[in-house]
């Protein structure tokens, strides 16, 4: 008898009794699945299996090869699957694997790999089924694998990927963030092992990459995107296009790109992210199991780049494709939700724009349905949610509104804020939509919804400090898309809260609000005494990881060159910067759970927040574009509303432009060299047909007329009569942040005009500060009264790194202040390096920094004082912690301008240095003159001398008011209407 194997080009016969005829046949049957991998035959992929089927049969369960047998043929079938989709294939290969594993004990060679083959494919199962079991089966096969597999073993790489692939998938379902970054570390570790030219290298950077960008879409952090574009990249340009994974590597490239197109705007990106993943699509075979993933990504990029040029034509493409992956996503696959998610959203972008109620109401059938298929604890639970309230809220509000609209988006809402395991901005965005709805349409419930607006409220203010995530450096979090989204949040609360007469809630939210990144940097400082006596363990942990915190903060990871694989090095920077964030979090909530410390680290209560206003009442300001307010926090801790009528929001920008408008055009943005008087037009050039004094005097009168005389009004009478001005404290929001509320007036435009009262200056004595909180440092002086404090002082003339703009009147300045304080140690020009003044600052009480300074409005932290051999940048000063720090002045420019898009966030050189330790800072609001400031300063440091000298509480605020009253009443440079020369100096904190 013979048995005939079937060939392409003929028919191979062989002798039944051959006693090596089934290994025979496995190996040709997996000759053919190999030629199959590399050229993408399908007919070589069937006859494989054919010939594999065969062998299997033939071959007894005792044949030493027999598992290899059945391991070869689960392969060969989960990749019939892959191109097909055909469900019994992947249960048959599930079938062989498992067989497979029992037949050989745990020393075995091959153990490692039939456990690997096992997992992945049960995670198949997984992401076809959304079952669970097969998950955690999965994970647990996987890691039995890697634990058996020595280090240097050749398929260790891949082992490591698939369970890392395990751990990422395990993320997505239940948002755990220890499953990502298990996922990254062990990706980057299986692209360390890979050499260079191995075969499986593109799928081991593309998982990698594709890992990468999920924790970009979860933290923001871009390092962690511009890593992924790389990696994506390069496993594109190694694979050819007869690869079968080809398509899933060019379509993980495009979802990278688009993503960075929604940061840049780069038109580049999302061009290149289309063309990528329509590439996709044309390599995928009708049939294939991942074509509808492609389909839906594609229609992805398109909707991207409609929301962006406003092309309805990308639009209604983005919806076909949308249309098409719902239709051919299998139901039970786990990524159904989603399909459904992405056709929702689009159809009702499209409604919004056409108006067609038809689209409306197919995009309610299908968010519903997402919804309905989305898992009660699945992550992405609230954002389906979130989707289908908004649905609702849409038709309510349109002529088609349906009488339970209004019901239905609130339970949709309601359940997104409160969903667990859901992102916690999404449950922030939710709490702010049920909060929308509740305020516009209260009228139609008989019954009023539970919780109410101000729980709801409450409710988004506690989950804004889980949004700004520690593991991010401080960079990132400045740019992260949650932190604009809590800036709205805080705002839209504190109104509903001034709105119903709470007004402790509103400053207490206030403040929760403000300087996020600043509280979260000063949290990792704070005085674990209590903690220790206690509990020494946790408090020593909690102080390791702390200060490993610290140092995230202070920057990122190192940006790669196009050229280079990923740095092992960098990976283990980002990796460890994570790990520390989830430990630190888990700590605070162990620590919550003890006795006594149940608000360890909680934002402060208004009873705490009292103390700040110990040398005189407080002032925070809120603006809305609803209503404006002022709040005047007294020394009891008394709150006394102002209400501020004839401001609005669009008023407070128009100002804020109008003085903006002016400096440019004037062009203060460094330190000045001249006398501005002496300047041509054309230097600075024109805004208006207004000289500036008068563009000035317009800006300061309404400023007076709108914010401060109202508040000035009330404070006036709060404050007992004295013969020393009353001191006073601004912490103002939003654009009002970068107004000159401290020179507010009406001014006469001949300065030898009597006339009553009518600025702030001849009322009250003021200071700024970014939080509250700043205002609660100890009020003990540093230095014992009488005893000079330590100064250090820096100047720097020329700087080389300022060479086209000297400023020699700083060594003019530096002799001022030597010769008025007592013990001082001066850094001159090339004296003045970085490490010197960081030095410095770390021995001495009071610094002095006679400087140019810039604010950098593309990356904040990066604003720095130009010293003698580089930029000391607020991100380096966040490193540093100066408890022994009491006066720092900052004569420099832009010291305290601030950047506009971070308008709560105080991201400027003064609250910097206010943050690290200092007690007391002079800044800039915008370009000094060089001739001016020598005058200032020798004003200013006479009196804090003479306050020194005679003890007491030091009161540089009152020091620098002194100063600008004599600047003032020049009869030279700077006199009263001379606004650009005075009005910019300003004092921080206490």
């Amino acid at each position: 008898m013979h048995i005939a194997v079937g060939l392409r080009g003929g028919v191979f016969l062989m002798e039944d009794d051959n006693p090596k005829k089934a290994a025979i046949i496995a190996n040709l049957g997996f000759s053919l699945d190999a030629r199959f991998k590399c050229v993408g035959d399908p007919q070589n992929l069937e006859e494989g299996i054919s010939l594999m089927q065969l062998a299997n049969a033939l071959a007894p369960d005792d044949s030493p090869d027999k598992h290899l047998q059945l391991s070869n043929l689960g392969n060969s079938l989960k990749s019939r699957f892959e191109r097909e989709g055909r469900a019994e294939d992947l249960e048959e290969a599930i079938a062989l694997w498992t067989r497979a594993v029992e037949l050989v004990f745990d020393g075995h060679v091959d153990k490692p790999m039939l456990l690997n083959n096992l997992g992945t494919s049960l995670l198949r199962r997984f992401e076809r089924s959304g079952s669970t079991n097969d998950l955690e089966k999965g994970i647990e096969l996987s890691t039995h694998a890697v634990e058996l597999t020595p280090e240097d073993h050749p398929n260790k790489p891949m082992w490591l990927i698939n369970l890392g692939n395990l751990h990422g998938r395990r993320f997505e379902r239940f948002g755990n963030l220890e499953d990502l970054e298990l996922a990254i570390a062990l990706q980057s570790r299986s692209v360390d092992l890979a050499p260079d030219g191995h075969p499986n290298k593109p799928g081991y950077l593309n998982n990698a990459g594709n890992s990468l960008q999920t924790r970009f879409n979860q933290l923001g952090d871009t390092s962690d995107l511009e890593h992924a574009i790389m990696l994506l990249a390069r496993a594109v340009e190694l694979t050819s296009d007869v690869h079968p994974e080809k398509p899933s590597w060019l379509n993980n490239l495009a979802n990278s790109l688009g993503a960075r197109y929604q940061r840049t705007r780069d038109a580049k990106d999302i061009k290149e992210a289309i063309t990528h993943q329509s590439r996709a699509v044309e390599l995928t075979p009708d049939g294939h199991s991942n074509k509808h993933a492609w389909l839906n990504n594609l229609g992805g990029n398109l909707h991207i780049r409609f929301k962006q040029s406003e092309n309805l034509d990308d639009l209604d493409q983005a919806i076909t494709h949308y249309t098409t992956a719902v239709t051919l996503t299998p139901e039970g696959h786990p990524d159904k939700p989603s399909r459904f998610y992405s056709l929702s959203h689009s159809l009702h972008d499209r409604f919004e724009r056409v108006g067609d109620v038809l689209d409306l109401e197919e995009a309610i059938k299908c968010g519903t349905r997402s919804v309905e298929l989305t898992p009660e604890n699945h992550a992405q639970r609230a954002r389906n949610l979130r989707l289908l309230g908004i649905l609702f809220r849409t038709r309510l509000r349109s002529p088609h509104a349906h009488a339970d609209d209004a019901t239905r988006a609130m339970e949709a809402f309601l359940e997104a804020m409160q969903h667990p395991t859901s992102h916690p901005l999404e449950r922030l965005r939710a709490s702010m939509l049920y909060a929308d709805v509740l305020t516009d349409f209260s009228h139609l419930f008989t019954t009023p919804p539970q919780p109410s607006l101000l729980e709801a409220w409450k409710h988004a203010i506690s989950l804004v400090p889980q949004c700004i995530w520690l593991g991010n450096n401080v960079r990132g979090r400045y740019t992260s898309e949650e932190l604009s989204t809590v800036r709205t949040v805080v705002n839209d609360a504190a109104t509903a809260a001034i709105s119903a007469g709470e007004y402790d809630l509103a400053l207490e939210w206030l403040e929760t609000g403000r300087a996020v990144v600043w509280s979260q940097v000063l949290q990792l400082r704070t005085p674990l005494n209590d903690l220790q006596q206690l509990h020494p363990q946790l408090a020593d942990r909690l102080h390791h990881v702390s200060q490993a915190l610290e140092l995230v903060a202070s920057g990122s990871p190192p940006v790669l060159t196009e050229t280079q694989l990923p740095s092992s090095s960098s990976d283990v920077q980002v990796q460890g910067s994570h790990s520390y964030a989830l430990e630190y979090d888990k700590l605070i909530s162990t620590i919550r759970e003890l006795k006594g410390f149940e608000d360890f680290l909680r934002p402060k209560m208004l009873s705490q927040l009292a103390g700040a206003c110990i040398s005189g009442p407080v002032v925070v300001i809120n603006v809305h574009e609803s209503r404006c307010d002022a709040l005047v926090l007294c020394r009891a801790g008394d709150i006394v509303p102002v209400p501020l009528p004839e401001l609005s929001l669009i008023r407070a920008i128009g100002i804020q432009k109008y003085l903006w408008d002016l400096l440019r055009a004037k062009r203060l943005l460094n330190r000045c060299r001249g006398d501005m008087q002496d300047e041509n037009d054309d230097r600075g050039g024109r805004v208006t047909a207004m000289d500036p004094p008068d563009m000035m005097r317009v800006i300061l009168a309404d400023l007076w007329n709108r914010v401060v005389k109202p508040i000035m009004d009330v404070v006036c009478t709060l404050v007992p009569p004295s013969t020393t001005l009353p001191h006073v404290t601004w912490c103002p929001t939003g654009p009002l942040v970068f107004l000159p509320l401290h020179a507010a007036g009406i001014y006469p435009r001949d300065d030898r005009i009597s006339a009553p009262s009518q600025t702030i200056m001849d009322l009250a004595v003021s200071s700024y500060t970014p939080t509250l909180e700043a205002l609660l440092k100890p009020r003990t002086q540093v230095t014992p009264a009488g005893q000079d404090p330590r100064v250090l002082i820096v100047s720097q003339p020329a700087s080389p790194l300022a060479i086209n703009n000297p400023i020699p009147g700083t060594t003019t300045e530096a002799a001022i202040v030597m010769s008025l304080v007592g013990e001082s140690t001066p850094l001159d020009d090339a004296d003045g390096t970085i490490q010197a003044v960081l030095e410095g600052m770390a021995t001495h009480e009071w610094v002095h920094l006679a400087c140019h300074g810039a604010q950098n409005h593309t990356d904040p932290t990066n604003s720095a004082f130009i010293l003698h051999d580089g930029h000391l940048t607020l991100a380096e000063l966040m490193s540093h912690h100066l408890p022994n720090a009491d006066l720092a002045v900052l004569s420099a420019c832009q010291t305290a301008t601030g950047d506009e898009k971070l308008s709560e966030e105080a991201v400027h050189l003064a609250a910097g240095m206010l943050n690290i330790g200092y007690k007391s800072v002079v800044g800039t609001m915008w370009s000094i003159s060089d001739f001016v400031a020598p005058d200032v300063m020798r004003v200013f440091y006479t009196v804090m001398a003479e306050q020194v000298r005679v003890g007491g509480e030091l009161q540089p605020a009152y020091a620098l008011h002194e100063a600008i009253k004599v600047l003032r009443g020049s009869s030279g440079r700077g006199g009263m209407n001379d606004f650009l020369r005075w009005v910019p100096f300003v004092h921080f904190g206490l």
